[in-house]
Formats: C-alpha cells, sequence, structure tokens
C-alpha cells in the first residue's frame, strides 16, 4: 500500500495522544508530565532500535546471510527517526521538568551526539555501499551507543523516573505508550522494507 507508511504515522499519534489524554498528571508536574511519559516512550524505543540494528547486523555478517542485513539497514534508518523526536521532547520536557535547558548535561549532549553521529553514518553509507559494510557500521554504531550509555553519570537526569514511580499506573500507561511506539517502529520498518522488495 502506497500510503501505509503514513497510515502508520496516523495511526501511532492517534494511539498515544489517547494514552496520554487518558493516563493520570503527576503531582509535581502536573499534566506536563505526560511529555515526560512520551518523551521517556521513544528514547527506550529508539535505543532499543537502534541495539536491534546492530545485533541483526552482526548476525548477518556470522550467519550465511538472509534478510537480517536489510533489517538491520532499514530499522536503523527508523531508529534515528524516531531517536530525533524523542531529543526535541527531551528539550521540551528538560523546560517543563527544570525551568530551562540545561544542555551542558551530559545525557543530553550524549542524546544530540547519538543523532548526529547516526545521520552522519545513513549520510556516508547512503546509495550503493556495501549491504555488509552499512551491517558493520550498525554494529559498531550500537555497541559503541551500548558502552557509552553504560557509563554515562546522571547529573540533572534521574536514574529512571517511570520505573521509580510509586504510581503504578503511571507505569501501566508508560508501557502502553512504549509498545505503541515499538509496533509503529516495527510496522514503518516492514512497510519500508517491502517497497524496496525485500523480505
Amino acid at each position: 500500500m502506497k500510503h501505509r507508511g503514513l497510515i502508520i504515522v496516523i495511526a501511532f499519534s492517534a494511539a498515544s495522544a489517547l494514552l496520554l489524554w487518558l493516563a493520570p498528571a503527576e503531582q509535581t508536574l502536573g499534566q506536563w508530565a505526560k511529555l515526560i511519559y512520551f518523551h521517556s516512550a521513544l528514547s527506550y524505543a529508539g535505543l532499543y532500535a537502534i541495539y536491534a540494528s546492530g545485533a541483526l547486523g552482526l548476525i548477518y555478517l556470522c550467519g550465511p546471510g538472509g534478510p537480517c542485513g536489510a533489517w538491520s539497514g532499514e530499522l536503523g534508518r527508523s531508529a534515528l527517526i524516531v531517536w530525533f523526536f524523542a531529543v526535541a521532547l527531551s528539550l521540551l520536557a528538560m523546560q517543563a521538568a527544570w525551568g530551562g535547558l540545561f544542555l551542558r548535561e551530559p545525557r543530553t549532549i550524549f542524546a544530540v551526539a547519538i543523532l548526529g553521529a547516526g545521520a552522519g553514518k545513513e549520510i556516508i553509507l547512503s546509495g550503493s555501499a556495501a549491504l555488509k559494510l552499512k551491517a558493520g557500521a550498525n554494529a559498531v554504531f550500537a555497541a559503541a551507543v551500548l558502552l557509552v550509555m553504560r557509563r554515562l553519570p546522571f547529573v540533572m537526569h534521574p536514574v529512571n523516573p517511570i520505573r521509580g514511580s510509586d504510581s503504578l499506573i503511571i507505569k501501566i500507561y508508560a508501557l502502553l505508550l512504549l509498545l505503541a511506539a515499538l509496533a509503529a517502529l516495527f510496522e514503518f520498518t516492514r512497510w519500508r522494507l517491502a517497497r524496496v522488495n525485500l523480505p
């Protein structure tokens, strides 16, 4: 279907809007907390997609081939799209939660660095680059992101505000938003693969 990608985006936006409308406000931040729920869902969806793209790239390099290489390439692109919106939302969430933009916060710096490095990777490898080169680049990129993320300090950014919440209902809505983001990301990637006639 020609417009299936647009339909996926609209369906995800509608589902997310409904979940955010139903989600409870937070005692301190009020309705602004919903922005943090959405930012968190997109951030984790983007990270998981980066890691999955790297893992699929590694499988493709070490195995007999198959669809893992194509999935690694497209999933890597989809991850960056999601990550872009996660970074944009993080700036809004920062303004709402902290009352300003603290651009020297380590995790903010690294979030922007992921976006820049990932975009550079896609630009360099676009076009006629070999599939094995793309798969290898995604594996290295994912490993680098994972390595740095595990060592990044928490300065102002809380360790995990959703998981640390005492409210079960907040955790449930955050999980539903994450699942919706992952489902949309998967379907969008599958649609992209179908458009280029790859398995």
